[in-house]
């Protein structure tokens, strides 16, 4: 259960970075720009929180190198998500659907809906571009449908919430990814 949450955490990451602003988000991202997202998930009656980080690690002036960690914890244990890098082209405006690889798994995502909305995370107000999709995705050998929807703000790089509703193996699943930090951090060897 939990590698299914941590590889549907995958899932929704990638594309997140990739939100439907018409600009490219990473344009002005400096090496060392990272953004941290809290996730829960809830599965069967089970409840599973976690972390995601994304963190720029290269940058020329036609590419950016993404990393993305993370973590899921459940009933106390906790569980690393396979790190993934994903290369994001600086010269093109992001096509969501064209995100990182998701282990054990593919995924495919209809655009439904777009527009703009101001909301509220961590007492901050934004004024935001949100896309909503369908998502039909194969992971671990199980089928998920559902629906997912994307906030992004030009002064954030990456996203703000993303959330999720989908059927997995006959259930309900609802995931939640929310900013809850931004920031740089020089590397170390600068």
């Amino acid at each position: 259960m939990r590698s299914l949450i941590a590889a549907c955490a995958l899932l929704v990451a990638p594309i997140a970075a990739d939100a439907a602003d018409t600009d490219n988000p990473y344009k002005n991202a400096k090496v060392g720009d990272y953004t941290i997202y809290t996730t829960t998930a809830e599965l069967g009656g089970l409840t599973i929180t976690g972390t995601i980080t994304q963190t720029v690690t290269a940058k020329t002036d036609k590419e950016v190198t993404i990393k993305i960690t993370g973590n899921v914890e459940f009933a106390g244990n906790k569980m690393e998500i396979p790190e993934q890098e994903q290369k994001i082209d600086l010269t093109q405006p992001f096509d969501p659907t064209k995100g990182g690889a998701i282990p054990g798994g593919e995924a495919s995502f209809k655009k439904e809906k777009d527009g703009k909305e101001k909301i509220k995370i961590h007492g901050k107000e934004y004024d935001t571009t949100w896309t909503s999709y369908k998502v039909k995705a194969k992971i671990m050998g199980l089928e998920l449908q559902g629906d997912m929807k994307v906030w992004t703000a030009k002064d954030v790089v990456g996203i703000l919430k993303t959330t999720m509703t989908a059927e997995v193996a006959e259930q309900k699943m609802t995931m939640t990814m929310e900013l809850k930090e931004t920031g740089n951090k020089k590397p170390a060897n600068d």
